[in-house]
Parts: C-alpha cells; sequence; structure tokens
C-alpha cells in the first residue's frame, strides 16, 4: 500500500498528537488545505487500514492503528511481495547482520 503526500503530512500530524483527533482538531495544521480535503484524506486512510475511527460528541474520530515503526515495517513488507529472489536474499542477509550487531551491543 502506498501513502500519498497528504496523506503521510496527516498521518504525522496524529502521530504527534497524544490522542485521537476530529478534522476540526486537525484543521489549523493544514492551514492551504480544506476542510472537506481533509476529511476525505482521513476516510481514505481509515480504508486502508491506516486509521481507527469512533463517533463522538457529533463527529468522528481519528486515530493510527500502527506507530510510526509498525507503519515503516508493514509498508516495507508490503514492498518484499514485489521483489525477486536475489532481493530477498539480500535482505535476509542484512537482517542477520544487523541481529548480530545487536547481540554485540547487548
Amino acid at each position: 500500500m502506498r501513502l500519498g503526500p497528504l496523506e503521510r503530512r496527516v498521518l504525522e500530524a496524529l502521530w504527534r498528537r497524544t490522542g485521537s483527533a476530529c478534522v476540526r482538531d486537525l484543521l489549523p495544521a493544514f492551514p492551504d488545505i480544506a476542510y472537506t480535503t481533509l476529511m476525505t484524506t482521513l476516510e481514505r486512510l481509515c480504508r486502508k487500514g491506516v486509521l481507527d475511527r469512533v463517533f463522538e460528541q457529533r463527529a468522528f474520530f481519528y486515530r493510527p492503528c500502527l506507530t510510526r515503526a509498525e507503519t515503516a515495517l508493514s509498508f516495507a513488507l508490503d514492498e518484499v511481495g514485489t521483489v525477486d529472489e536475489a532481493t530477498l536474499t539480500e535482505l535476509e542477509r542484512l537482517v542477520r547482520a544487523r541481529r548480530r550487531d545487536l547481540k554485540e551491543q547487548s
């Protein structure tokens, strides 16, 4: 799954918050974006499974389903499915080397 530039900006804005947010909460961080555009972007992220939403106080409130690190790993795994055998072998080698480095550091 790929995210567009605005989707990434919205996700970053939600990660910076401590709790969930509605469109009105996020709008000050997006002065160049129309309310309806921001609302559509949040809904699209929800459909992609990136955000959870709940209806409270007559509005939908959104929060990320994953942390930044979990999201990065998820996107990386999606991309791995599109690579060839040689690339997968190289990725395995890199992961093993990183694990060795981590063990030596601890």
